[in-house]
C-alpha cells in the first residue's frame, strides 16, 4: 500500500514538473512573439513617421509659424522690431486722406468684384437650368461658358486686351463706323478699365458655378420632374420651386463662399493693367506691398483689419443661412 502512494506522488510530481515546464515554455514563447510584435510594431511606426516628416515640417514651418508671426507682425516696427501701433496708425492716416487714398480705391474696387461674384450665383443658376431643360442651342452655350476653364487665363487675357487695344476688332469697328479711331481704350482709361475687367470677369466666372449647379441638377430624379408636370407645374415654378430646394444646399455653399471671401474678390490686376488706371484691389494692394515694396508690418496690419472685419460678416451670414429652409430628401 505504502509502494502504491509512492509510486502516485512520484508520478503527481513528475507531472506537476512537465505542467510547469511546459508553461514556462509558454510563457517563454509568448515574451519572445510580444518582443517580435513589438519590433515590427516599432519599425511600422518609424517607417510611418518617416514618410510624415517631410509634410508635417512643412506644415508647422509654412503654416503654423507663419500664421502665429503674421499677428505678431502688425505690433512690430519695420526697423527696429520693437513693438509698436504704428502700422495702424498709418493705416487709418491713409484712409483718412480719402479719395486720394489707395487703400480705399482698392477696397471699392474689391466691393465692386465682390457684388459681381454674388449676383453671378443665381445668375449661373438660371443658366445652369436652361442647360438641364436642353433647350434650343444649349450645346452652344454650354460650350461658350465652359470653355474659359478649357484656355488658359494668360492666354483670355492677352485675347480680350488685344479686342480692346488700339488697331484691335473693337477700335477697327468704331473706325469704320464713325471715321475715326476710338478716342478712349477701355483698358488704358481710368474709369473704363475696371468696368472692362468686371466684363471679363464674368464671362469667365460662370464656368464653375455652371459645372456645380449642373452636376446637382442631374441627380435630381426623372420621376420628381415628371410628377411635378403632371401636377401643372410650369416653367419658372419648376425652377424655383422644385429645382431650387433640391439643388439649395449647393447654391447657399456658393454664395456662403462668396461673402466669406469679400475681401478676396478681384479679377486678373497683374496681367491686365498692373493696378494703374484706378485698378488697384486689395489683392493687388497686399502683393504691391509685401512682394514689390517689402512692406510686411504694414500689409500684417492691414490683413488683420481684414479678418476682424470678416469674422462677423461669416457669423452672421452663417446664421441667415441656417434660418432657411433645409435640404430636401429624395
Amino acid at each position: 500500500m505504502k509502494k502504491t502512494l509512492i509510486i502516485g506522488s512520484k508520478e503527481n510530481e513528475e507531472a506537476g514538473d512537465v505542467m510547469k515546464n511546459n508553461e514556462t515554455a509558454e510563457t517563454t514563447m509568448k515574451k519572445t512573439l510580444s518582443k517580435q510584435q513589438l519590433k515590427e510594431k516599432i519599425k511600422t511606426n518609424l517607417f510611418a513617421y518617416s514618410l510624415l516628416a517631410i509634410p508635417l515640417a512643412h506644415f508647422a514651418i509654412f503654416y503654423i509659424y507663419v500664421n502665429l508671426s503674421s499677428f505678431a507682425l502688425p505690433f512690430l516696427d519695420e526697423n527696429t522690431g520693437a513693438f509698436t501701433w504704428g502700422n495702424f496708425e498709418l493705416f487709418f492716416n491713409e484712409l483718412a486722406l480719402g479719395a486720394e487714398s489707395e487703400i480705399l480705391k482698392s477696397l471699392v474696387n474689391t466691393l465692386i468684384y465682390f457684388f459681381v461674384d454674388l449676383c453671378m450665383t443665381p445668375l449661373a443658376f438660371i443658366l445652369a437650368f436652361f442647360l438641364y431643360k436642353k433647350l434650343l442651342g444649349y450645346k452652344f452655350f454650354r460650350v461658350i461658358f465652359t470653355l474659359p476653364m478649357i484656355i488658359s487665363s494668360v492666354v483670355l487675357v492677352a485675347i480680350y486686351k488685344n479686342l480692346l487695344s488700339a488697331d484691335g476688332p473693337l477700335d477697327m469697328l468704331v473706325t469704320a463706323i464713325t471715321g475715326h479711331p476710338m478716342e478712349n481704350y477701355p483698358l488704358y482709361t481710368e474709369g473704363l478699365a475696371t468696368l472692362a475687367i468686371v466684363i471679363f470677369k464674368i464671362w469667365t466666372g460662370f464656368g464653375m458655378n455652371m459645372i456645380l449647379f449642373s452636376g446637382s441638377m442631374a441627380r435630381i430624379p426623372d420621376s420628381v420632374i415628371e410628377y411635378a408636370k403632371i401636377d401643372g407645374c410650369g416653367f419658372t415654378r419648376e425652377m424655383f420651386q422644385i429645382v431650387l430646394p433640391i439643388i439649395w444646399p449647393t447654391v447657399s455653399i456658393m454664395m456662403l463662399l462668396s461673402v466669406i471671401g469679400i475681401f478676396n474678390a478681384d479679377g486678373p490686376i497683374i496681367l491686365f493693367s498692373g493696378g494703374m488706371y484706378g485698378t488697384s484691389t486689395i489683392g493687388y494692394w497686399m502683393y504691391n506691398s509685401v512682394v514689390l515694396s517689402g512692406r510686411y508690418n504694414y500689409a500684417a496690419a492691414f490683413g488683420l483689419i481684414l479678418t476682424l472685419a470678416t469674422v462677423p460678416i461669416f457669423v452672421l451670414t452663417r446664421w441667415l443661412f441656417r434660418k432657411m429652409p433645409g435640404e430636401v430628401t429624395f
